[in-house]
Formats: structure tokens, C-alpha cells, sequence
């Protein structure tokens, strides 16, 4: 009730004074900012006003520890490489690792030639199949991919509501086309 007469630019004013206080006096008392959060989490959870306690329940007491945790977390769960990405990736490098030798069969062909060996032309073809079921394996599962996770999810936004799909893309691209294409050469 106290800061009921205050705008919400005062109030805000005044918790990021007093947040200034609190860390300036933790820093000049030499308190470690994990160890009064667990102190603080005690004292909200020995709390047991009614009337109040669904605001303590409402705050968000983190260690930095803990937020480091969770955003490596969040960060190996959103880059991490599921199979089919391992799968892909490991045809790719098949397909790269069976065709560096053809330009040792061109450098021989060119220079050493004339001395025709048989084992050399099967050899080549073995390593052109090879090459070519690991690219098409690669290519297969990458657009797949694409398919699946940046081609069904526009069509299907499109079709829940046409409308205001279209809408919301040329509004996005008319509206500010210098961050549109900013966005898009971030995104690549």
C-alpha cells in the first residue's frame, strides 16, 4: 500500500535503486550472490502469510549457477543432432571421402596414361556408385528435413488461417523491408 500513489515509472525507478543498494552492499559486505538467494528462497518458503504468499510463490529466485545450467541446457537441447542429423552428416562425409580420390584418377589419366590398368577403371566406378548412394542418401535425408520442419509448418499456418497469414507476410515485408532483409541474412 505504500507505493500505491506511485506511477509505474517511480516504482520502477525506485526497485532499480534499491537493487543498486542490495548488490553494492552484498559486493562491499563480500556476500555470495548463490548463497543469499538460498538464504532469501528459506525465508520465502518459511513465509506462511496468506495474503502474500501468492506473490513469494510468484518470484523467481535464481542461483547464477542455475541459470548457467539452464541455458546450456536450453542451448545443447536446441542444437543438438538428433540420429537422422548424425546420419546425414556421416553420408556427407562418406560422400566427400569417396570422391578425393578422382582427382588422383584425373591427374593419372593426364600424366600417366599410357600404361592402362583395368583395375584402376573398376575401381573408379566402385568409388563413383559409392559416392553417388552417399550423396543421394545425404540429399534424401536432408530434404526431408527441410521438408518436415520449414516446408509443412508455412502450409500449415496457411491453411488454419489464409487470411491473415498473407496478411501478416506482406505487412512484415511492406512494413520495414530493410529489417526484413536484415532478419532473412541473419537467418541464413
Amino acid at each position: 500500500m505504500a507505493f500505491d500513489d506511485l506511477s509505474d515509472d517511480e516504482l520502477r525507478t525506485a526497485l532499480a535503486s534499491t537493487t543498486i543498494v542490495v548488490e553494492r552492499l552484498r559486493e562491499l559486505n563480500d556476500i555470495d550472490q548463490d548463497e543469499l538467494i538460498q538464504a532469501a528462497r528459506a525465508q520465502t518458503e518459511d513465509y506462511s502469510d496468506p495474503i502474500n504468499a501468492r506473490t513469494l510463490e510468484q518470484i523467481d529466485l535464481q542461483t547464477r549457477e542455475a541459470i548457467r545450467r539452464q541455458a546450456k541446457a536450453e542451448v545443447e537441447e536446441r542444437f543438438e543432432e538428433n540420429h537422422w542429423d548424425r546420419r546425414a552428416s556421416r553420408l556427407g562425409k562418406l560422400a566427400v571421402a569417396f570422391f578425393l580420390p578422382f582427382p588422383l584418377f584425373a591427374f593419372y589419366d593426364i600424366y600417366i596414361g599410357q600404361i592402362n590398368l583395368e583395375i584402376l577403371n573398376y575401381l573408379e566406378a566402385s568409388l563413383g556408385v559409392a559416392f553417388a548412394l552417399c550423396a543421394l542418401g545425404w540429399f534424401l535425408i536432408t530434404s526431408l528435413q527441410t521438408l518436415k520442419y520449414d516446408i509443412v509448418p508455412v502450409f500449415e499456418r496457411f491453411r488454419e488461417d489464409p487470411g491473415a497469414f498473407v496478411k501478416r507476410k506482406v505487412s512484415n515485408a511492406v512494413k520495414n523491408p530493410g529489417e526484413r532483409i536484415r532478419q532473412v541474412w541473419e537467418e541464413l
